[in-house]
């Protein structure tokens, strides 16, 4: 049997909020600058405010793309299996913090140049020391021979941003019932990969119906959105997508149920009368 945790959307709400919050000073520290700002300006000295201004927007720059690379490195330490970011954002924002910071303290606060660039190499550090570095080494957790690493990282993104398409098209359909199909079909996506993170070569045995599913139910939920916020929805066309769901929510809840219990066995019959269903939609 599959040994898994249970996904758990409170704690991942939870990380949400903590993320959120991470890096909050940085947003807060510039704000002296452009307090200054608005003084060189109502004081008549429009250059020393354009500089002011443009340091503080460099701040403000800085402090979202820090935030962007929380947001990633909160999401890959959540995951045993996850590429680390291409992009190492916080490394970025750590050196555009150090030059916007030693560029403030030569043109605003009257520092000499080598001062300014031992504020600015402090500031760099600084950083580094409160938010540490962006994660550079992909997490593999317990993938075994045979199994193709990438292969494994390209599904699960895949899989995660269909969810997000659903999760999106789920906020635009005005039907309560519908809404609450939704989040438990969301839900239950997300403890099938789960299953696969904590055992890599669950991939195999739902490969197959990960696609069908999450490519037809993406699709389906998408394109009903789009009818339903046009107020072109039918009392047929809402039975008929109330029936995919139905099927949906069952046979994801018996291949979450398969793959905890090592069934090497196909839904593949299921799969396929939910490929006729989806057509309907």
């Amino acid at each position: 049997m599959t040994k898994a945790t249970r996904y758990d959307p409170e704690n991942q709400i939870l990380n949400t909020v903590k993320t959120g919050i991470k890096g909050t000073l940085l947003f807060l520290m510039p704000l002296p600058v452009l307090i200054g700002a608005i003084i060189h300006l109502l004081k008549g000295n429009v250059f020393s405010s354009i500089v002011a201004g443009a340091l503080f927007a460099a701040f403000m720059i800085t402090a979202v793309i820090a935030r962007h690379g929380f947001k990633l490195e909160s999401r890959f330490k959540q995951k045993r299996l996850a590429k680390a970011p291409g992009m190492p954002f916080k490394s970025f924002a750590a050196s555009l913090l150090g030059i916007t910071t030693g560029l403030t303290a030569f043109m605003l606060s009257g520092y000499t140049l080598l001062a300014s660039i031992l504020i600015g190499f402090v500031a760099l550090i600084g950083f580094y020391l409160a938010y540490g570095v962006d994660p550079r080494q992909d997490k593999t957790g317990n993938i075994s021979l045979g199994v193709d690493p990438d292969e494994v990282f390209e599904a699960l993104e895949a899989a995660e941003a269909k969810i997000a398409v659903i999760e999106n098209a789920r906020k635009d359909i005005k039907n309560i019932k519908f809404d609450q199909h939704l989040r438990r079909i969301i839900e239950k996506a997300r403890g099938i990969l789960k299953l696969i993170e904590d055992d890599p070569k669950d991939l195999y045995r739902a490969r197959k119906f990960l696609k069908v599913y999450l490519d037809g139910t993406a699709r389906v939920t998408e394109s009903y959105a789009k009818t339903h916020g046009k107020d072109a929805s039918t009392a047929e066309l809402d039975k008929n997508f109330q029936e995919v769901l139905d099927s949906i929510e069952s046979t994801f809840e018996e291949q979450h149920k398969k793959l905890l219990e090592n069934d090497q066995l196909d839904l593949d019959v299921k799969i396929e009368v939910l490929k006729t269903q989806l057509k309907h939609i």
